[in-house]
């Protein structure tokens, strides 16, 4: 005889529900919808600045709900249901970074922008798959490290994660330096699996999910004991060394891009001219930061990406500490004599290199050149197959030419690399950059994106980045906001965005040991791996045929 008893056991057989529901109804729809609709309140830039992050916690529920046991196809189309309401609208600047950046125009911009969208709700519509073969709440489990794999992996214009929704509250993202911002997914996957044992519970189709609500209250609770614990043993190593904090000035220029691209049909000379006056506006603010009366105390200052808009020499033989580039007008002073302190500045190689100048006053500077590319800015598949006549009516898209490696540069003491921009959010190069860094510097060019979520939703991804390795990130940018971003994962540094600023803001060099940092992104991998097996295993084949 069957046992009923709903306090004896996780696995009561439960009444197909799901499985009898004919087709789609609006409820489904609504559902997968909803799970959506909590993605975008939880993000950047509604999550923290009104206390909607913590949504995160459910954000999986609706769609576990409505799609579990539908099977696999109407899971799929559930799964990218939730997956193209949340990605349409979170990331609803990439429509308008398509059209700014291409000149394509609204109306193709637009379709562009929706085959991306489309695209990059494929893992959703995976996960709807994989829930749609779950009999139970229970089985729900069995998606929890495929998602996790496929989230990680799945090759994305802009890399995140549903956990990085909590990149602010800095207490309890301190956890990240053991699993990485996957390890925050897989407990909020957990959390969503848990409610929806208890809503099968009350709904008298399944047992009480104990096992998993101790699950989830275990790791909240270490979440919640580590974080503190951790972040005070940061906070006191930073105290320890306060006597090596460096001054760094930050010049945030705010200049539309297209103000340095040459147009052919252009007086050369009106143009060169033109692209000094640019660059005399830098060294201007610059001489304010610092002061021009004593010797300053900034130890290093920061130009963001591209602020130098003439092609820099990079070849064999060439100084280009001596190239007209640095040379003042006014008295053919150098820029690198003038200020007497180390500079990062943004630029451009010949080549088509985009890269970063490193400037000192004895002489021995480096020059890094960006090695990932942004996907379709920089770098777009198949480009060079295309008619010259195609090409020539997108002046705005070209592939750049990439350096092969990210060497080491010095600053009295310490080490640093630097990272140009969308680099600064890859999990890997940035867990790469850090080892044997004691800081990382970030140059940014955010104009494309517009003022739009992305400004926030690219610091947060920063943060996670930055606690992950648990090393200190410089990050100037066009457009805010710039500052620094320390050992703890906060930020310290401009409040201005979408405008020009000018600061000091200091900083303690050195990292601190991660977890992360020395093992990589094992968790993420495993999950990936039995995420797959367990997909196509005969657990979910016993489990269609209970």
């Amino acid at each position: 005889m069957q046992n009923h008893s709903m306090s004896s056991s996780e696995q009561k057989n439960p009444e197909p529900v799901a499985e009898t529901s004919p087709g789609f109804c609006w409820l489904r729809i609504g559902g997968a919808a909803l799970s959506g609709g909590l993605g975008i309140l939880s993000f950047p830039i509604f999550g923290r600045p009104y206390q909607l992050d913590l949504l995160v916690f459910l954000i999986l529920l609706p769609l576990m709900l409505v799609a579990q046991g539908v099977g696999k196809k109407r899971g799929f189309v559930l799964g990218g249901i939730c997956g193209l309401t949340f990605v349409g609208v979170s990331f609803s600047w990439v429509c308008h970074t398509i059209n700014e950046f291409t000149g394509m125009g609204t109306l193709l911009s637009l379709l562009v922008y929706l085959f991306w969208v489309a695209y990059e709700a494929v893992p959703w519509a995976v996960m709807g798959l994989a829930l749609g073969r779950c009999r139970n709440s229970l089985h729900l489990l069995l998606v929890l490290p495929l998602w996790v794999g496929i989230e990680h992996y799945y090759p994305r214009l802009w890399p995140w994660h549903l956990g990085g929704a909590l990149y602010d509250r800095t207490w309890f993202l301190q956890c990240v330096d053991i699993l990485g911002a996957s390890g925050l997914t897989a407990l909020v996957f957990l959390t969503s699996a848990t409610a929806a044992g208890i809503v099968g519970w009350r709904r008298s189709v399944e047992g009480f999910p104990r096992w998993r609500v101790a699950a989830s209250a275990v790791l909240l609770l270490v979440c919640c004991v580590y974080g503190p614990l951790r972040l005070g043993s940061i906070q006191a190593r930073l105290a320890e060394r306060e006597g090596e904090r460096i001054e760094v000035g930050f010049i945030q220029g705010f200049l539309h891009p297209n103000e340095r691209r040459q147009r052919p049909d252009e007086n050369p000379r009106e143009y060169y001219l033109r692209l000094r006056q640019l660059l005399d506006g830098y060294v201007a603010e610059t001489r304010l930061l610092i002061g021009e009366e004593k010797p300053s105390a900034v130890g290093l200052v920061l130009w963001p990406e591209g602020s130098n808009p003439i092609s820099l020499a990079t070849g064999q033989g060439v100084d280009p500490w001596r190239s007209p580039l640095f040379n003042r007008p006014a008295g053919g002073k150098m820029v690198l004599d003038d200020f007497k302190i180390p500079m990062v500045i943004g630029g451009f190689g010949e080549g088509r290199y985009n890269i970063s100048i490193y400037l000192r006053r004895d002489g021995v500077g480096s020059i890094y050149k960006k090695n990932h590319p942004v996907p379709f800015g920089e770098w777009v598949p198949g480009l060079d197959l295309l008619p010259d006549s195609w090409r020539n009516k997108l002046p705005g898209i070209g592939n750049l030419n990439l350096g092969t490696d990210n060497p080491p540069m010095s600053l009295g003491d310490s080490t640093f690399r630097n990272l140009i921009c969308y680099e600064a959010v890859l999990p890997e190069y940035m867990r790469q950059s850090s080892i044997g860094s004691d800081f990382l510097v970030n140059l940014t060019e955010d104009y494309w994106y517009g003022n739009t979520a992305h400004i926030e939703q690219h610091r947060s991804v920063l943060i996670l980045r930055a606690v992950e390795s648990r090393i200190p990130v410089l990050r100037c940018t066009n457009v805010g906001p710039s500052g620094i971003i320390d050992l703890a994962g906060e930020f310290h540094g401009g409040k201005k965005i979408w405008e020009a600023d000018s600061f000091r803001e200091s900083f303690i060099p050195g990292s601190a040991p991660s977890f992360y940092r020395s093992w990589g992104h094992w968790f993420a991998f495993l999950c990936l791996l039995a995420g797959v097996l367990e997909l196509f295993s005969g657990r979910w084949r016993a489990a269609r045929r209970a």
